[in-house]
């Protein structure tokens, strides 16, 4: 009789789990909802790591987190040219603050795409689904076309249909031209 009722409520609750999943953020330690931008921060002070930060608060966040005045922050970012879009990773050497996009493995290994108009064969290729020759494929034609439009762009590369095309989506974006 204690089986049965032990069988009984692990098949109430896996019904229940599948019927109601729980939607929550893959990363424990970080929000990445929407309006929020991905910000490495490495050095040597207890700062260090990976914060997803509101787009409106992020130079005054960073600002705070390095020790640095936020209109350094604020001109280093505009001279990098990074839209919201971006995931950035800020360090210091020597004193000074550099400033560049976090490489594709971070990002991906992350849940953030990577964008196609800015992506090497290199990070293409780290893309589930895309090999060295499709990003091969990817490359060239965005220097003979120019920048992609949109992700639907990508069925003029040979080998990339609907189906794939859906696929590898969730992994890539559309920025602005480099």
């Amino acid at each position: 009789m204690a089986i049965l009722i032990a069988s009984l409520a692990v098949y109430g609750w896996i019904s229940f789990h599948d019927r109601h999943p729980r939607t929550s953020s893959p990363l424990p330690w970080g929000d990445q909802g929407s309006g929020r931008i991905a910000v490495e921060i490495a050095g040597d002070h207890g700062t260090a790591g990976i914060y997803f930060l509101p787009e409106a608060e992020a130079v005054a966040e960073i600002s705070k987190l390095m020790g640095r005045d936020a209109p350094a922050v604020q001109s280093g970012l505009a001279k990098a040219g990074f839209s919201s879009a971006s995931a950035v990773s800020f360090s210091e050497e020597g004193g000074v603050l550099k400033i560049a996009e976090m490489p594709a493995v971070k990002k991906l290994a992350l849940g953030l795409p990577i964008d196609i108009n800015r992506a090497s064969e290199e990070e293409l290729a780290l893309v589930p689904g895309i090999g060295e020759s499709m990003a091969a494929r990817i490359v060239q034609l965005r220097q003979s076309r120019g920048v992609f439009a949109g992700l639907a762009d990508l069925t003029a590369v040979p080998g990339i249909k609907e189906r794939r095309l859906r696929q590898i989506e969730k992994y890539l974006t559309v920025g602005p031209a480099p």
